[in-house]
């Protein structure tokens, strides 16, 4: 590993650490079967993607980080925290599907970060940029915000009821005590597709 990688590595380590309490407050604690084992850089990938590499452990995952996102330090916190999210509830079985739901809980907890250190001007660009680029993605953010408007505790109640988000159905919100309306709880609950 060159001096360069490990020192961006060191650099992604220090945003996990600092940011992780955070992402817990707001969306509960890791799924058990979680395991966080690392980040990798990659100067070729387009966006990070979780790695599950280790077959007698599904849900064991390293983050592999593109070189690109150390060229825009909102970009960088956005692609940590979106990858963080996903290691709460990660999906390690082969053909599974995501919902609007993930996605925008992902989006939800980047756009935080971002509106925290960074301010309203970079979340509006950030938010622009995805609405023109993106569309699926800005849509399933905007549902999550619905949801969490009606109930800022919506997703912890979910992922104690489903703490793997993507497995969460219908009857969850019953179970879990989180009242939506119905037309916004089937937009969530739909396979998403970018």
């Amino acid at each position: 590993m060159s001096d360069t990688q490990s020192i961006e590595i060191s650099k992604l380590e220090k945003l996990r650490t600092a940011w992780l309490p955070a992402v817990e407050f707001l969306f509960g604690e890791a799924a058990p079967e979680a395991e966080f084992v690392g980040f990798e850089m990659n100067a070729n990938s387009a966006k990070p993607v979780a790695l599950f590499d280790n077959e007698k452990a599904p849900y064991q995952y390293k983050i592999q980080m593109p070189a690109r996102s150390f060229s825009n330090d909102v970009m960088l916190l956005a692609d940590v925290i979106q990858e963080m999210v996903r290691g709460l509830f990660p999906a390690g079985e082969k053909d599974y599907q995501t919902t609007s739901l993930c996605e925008g809980t992902v989006v939800y907890g980047a756009i935080m970060a971002i509106k925290q250190v960074f301010g309203e001007e970079s979340v509006d660009s950030y938010l622009n940029a995805l609405r023109e680029n993106v569309p699926a993605y800005y849509d399933a953010f905007s549902y999550v915000a619905v949801l969490l408007t009606e109930d800022p505790q919506a997703i912890k109640k979910l992922r104690s009821v489903q703490p793997l988000l993507y497995k969460v159905k219908k009857e969850d919100f019953d179970t879990a005590n989180v009242e939506i309306n119905r037309k916004v709880k089937d937009i969530l609950l739909l396979t998403f597709r970018a």
